[in-house]
């Protein structure tokens, strides 16, 4: 395995063995789609067609930090997550297309989540899931989503916060994501940055948004 992918592999690897161990009795069980509720959007949901160059930094529990680069793009009905080692090389690819979701691991290491654990944080942090034309400028508003009440706050015309609770109450808690944009963020879809607080799985992932660039549509 080349050296370059250990820091980042390593980082994933730390995140989701914690959400493991958080969810279940020992921290070596093989999680499954089925260990992180949630339904994923199409891709087309994001609307336009975009590239968002990313630095992604996991936190969790005393203290511990690791941080690596990631694209993601939206185009039709494709989405896809690339996780970069440091010399810009791909680590691992996911893909959402109208067949499903699937990955690629360019690693000799084992990823111990499924590619759609990643997706959902992507779509929780990036998607719209309310009607956009009823977001108020000032407020908060809430609906229901495939078994999730999700609840947004909108401060100056932006979304500064948004949460996600299981009706079910399984997993307990809610799943927090924070929002700030700076004036260098105004006419971008992406904020500056965003703050992921997993509560079901006890992590943190900080989300900075380098750049975004408008994809012509596809087949064009």
């Amino acid at each position: 395995m080349n050296v370059s992918h250990r820091p980042f592999v390593r980082c994933l690897l730390a995140v989701f063995a914690l959400a493991a161990a958080a969810c279940h009795a020992t921290p070596r069980r093989v999680l499954t789609d089925a260990d992180y509720p949630g339904e994923l959007r199409p891709p087309e949901a994001l609307g336009m067609d975009l590239l968002w160059q990313q630095r992604v930094t996991a936190h969790w529990g005393d203290g511990e930090e690791r941080g690596f680069d990631a694209a993601v793009q939206k185009q039709g009905t494709k989405l896809t997550v690339i996780g970069l080692s440091p010399l810009g090389q791909a680590g691992f690819v996911l893909v959402q297309d109208p067949s499903g979701v699937s990955s690629q691991n360019h690693t000799d290491m084992h990823l111990p989540f499924p590619a759609r654990f990643v997706l959902l944080d992507v779509q929780r942090t990036f998607f719209p899931w309310l009607p956009a034309m009823e977001a108020p400028a000032d407020g908060e508003r809430s609906g229901i989503v495939a078994g999730e009440q999700v609840v947004e706050i909108h401060a100056k015309g932006r979304l500064v916060e948004r949460r996600f609770t299981r009706l079910s109450g399984q997993p307990a808690g809610s799943i927090v994501i924070r929002y700030e944009w700076g004036d260098e963020a105004a006419g971008r879809m992406a904020p500056r940055r965003a703050v992921l607080d997993n509560g079901w799985f006890g992590y943190r992932m900080t989300v900075d948004t380098h750049s975004e660039a408008v994809l012509p549509p596809e087949g064009s």
